[in-house]
């Protein structure tokens, strides 16, 4: 080293007196700075990108846990709707066959009245009444 070159600098800090900046910023110290504030600064993006995957996560496990839950009350629902569905088809089917049944029974029974009707003269319904039947006695014309 030449000793003019280092004298010079020692005198130029003298003369500032100790403690005080050089004016010239030390390039390596900036450069430190620099690289601490970026490391800060990815440990910050870092962080905020697992606070965001997992926010993420629990909305989706929420969302799918609430849809889970809708989902039993719409399938029972469902399920209901097509036990209704099929009561009431064979509702139908009972009642058109309770509804044939009853015009049939209606049917015979008016034929069997008919039946009745023609068949009824005085001479068959003696033999019918038996001994105990008195004829109507007439009463007297006042």
């Amino acid at each position: 080293m030449a000793p003019g070159s280092r004298g010079e600098r020692s005198s130029f800090r003298s003369r500032r007196g100790p403690g005080v900046p050089s004016p010239q910023p030390d390039v390596t110290m900036l450069s430190r700075l620099l690289k601490e504030h970026q490391a800060k600064q990815n440990e910050r993006k870092e962080l905020q990108e697992k606070r965001r995957r997992e926010a993420i996560t629990a909305a989706t496990c929420l969302t799918e846990a609430l849809v889970d839950h809708l989902n039993v009350g719409v399938a029972q629902a469902y399920m209901n709707q097509r036990k209704l569905d099929h009561e009431v088809k064979t509702l139908q089917v009972q009642a058109a066959q309770f509804a044939k049944q009853t015009g049939q029974w209606i049917g015979m029974v008016e034929n069997f009245n008919q039946a009745l009707k023609v068949g009824h003269t005085p001479y068959l319904t003696t033999p019918i009444l038996g001994p105990h039947w008195l004829p109507p006695v007439r009463l007297p014309q006042v």
